[in-house]
């Protein structure tokens, strides 16, 4: 029984170590590419991503669509930047989980209020 709990214990100080190494906060859409502003990891059955890339289509914004199951390097890229779940989005400095249209505006405001 021991061993077990040493195990647990020693599992938890790794995955705590490795969530407080990661500084996914400071990611943003220009660490991801250089050319855009908004990024966005989807699958192809997320049907929250649908409704994401819909919305972003009907505003007009130039965004990169990075489909986390095209490709290893997708997931790769997913995965540094400690994706958990799609729909995934960097506007700006911006990282939103899920999709929220209200909250996708505010961010796309405030990206729009930065540029010259």
């Amino acid at each position: 029984m021991t061993f077990t709990r040493l195990l647990i214990f020693a599992l938890l100080a790794i995955v705590a170590w490795r969530l407080l190494t990661v500084d996914v906060d400071s990611v943003e859409a220009r660490d991801i590419s250089a050319e855009h502003d908004v990024v966005f990891f989807t699958a192809p059955w997320c049907g929250y991503c649908d409704q994401a890339r819909d919305y972003l289509d009907e505003t007009g914004v130039d965004y990169l669509e990075i489909d986390v199951e095209a490709s290893t390097v997708n997931n790769r890229q997913f995965q540094e930047v400690n994706g958990r779940g799609v729909p995934l989005i960097f506007i700006g400095e911006t990282r939103m989980a899920g999709f929220s249209p209200q909250a996708y505006g505010r961010a796309l405001e405030g990206l729009q209020a930065t540029r010259p």
